[in-house]
């Protein structure tokens, strides 16, 4: 493929990329359209192989006609990391310096945007116990994944 056709192969490909995250953002009400070129390419590319579709224009026609599978293409576009106590510096840091403050608060709403498996909420809510704040607190935990809501609800989590 010489330079001209390469070129017009990827403003097309970028063309039904803004028209996909268009339709997603007007039809389920999830905007992706600010995220990473290059990762929602890889993305969708390995979306396109489990839902056999040839082109993204293929995988936004199924989308608009299948709702059913958008909940499974979620997986594609969104990473569930989570980890007990994943950054110590930052609970560290939460516990010296950011705890003295809420102590002085009678109650406390914490919003956890993007909980994925739930690891970071129960990092949180065992620090919080620890230092006596746990009574006083009201947790919000949401997530874009229902399963991954599903598991943090549940609690469960493998001791590696």
């Amino acid at each position: 493929m010489d330079a001209a056709m390469n070129d017009i192969y990827l403003a097309h490909e970028e063309l039904e990329l803004e028209l996909l995250l268009e339709a997603i953002w007007r039809h389920y009400h999830y905007d992706f359209r600010g995220y990473s070129r290059s990762s929602l390419h890889r993305r969708l590319t390995r979306a396109q192989q489990r839902f056999e579709c040839e082109s993204l224009s293929q995988l936004q026609h199924r989308l608009l006609r299948e709702p059913a599978l958008f909940p499974e293409l979620m997986s594609f576009l969104t990473i569930q990391v989570s980890e007990m106590f994943r950054d110590p510096a930052y609970f560290r840091a939460l516990r010296e310096q950011v705890i003295p403050h809420l102590r002085t608060y009678p109650s406390l709403k914490i919003w956890i945007a993007g909980c994925a498996n739930g690891e970071e909420f129960y990092s949180l809510a065992i620090l919080f116990r620890e230092e006596g704040l746990d009574e006083r607190t009201i947790f919000y935990c949401t997530d874009i994944s229902p399963a991954a809501l599903a598991k943090a609800e549940a609690g469960i989590f493998d001791l590696d």
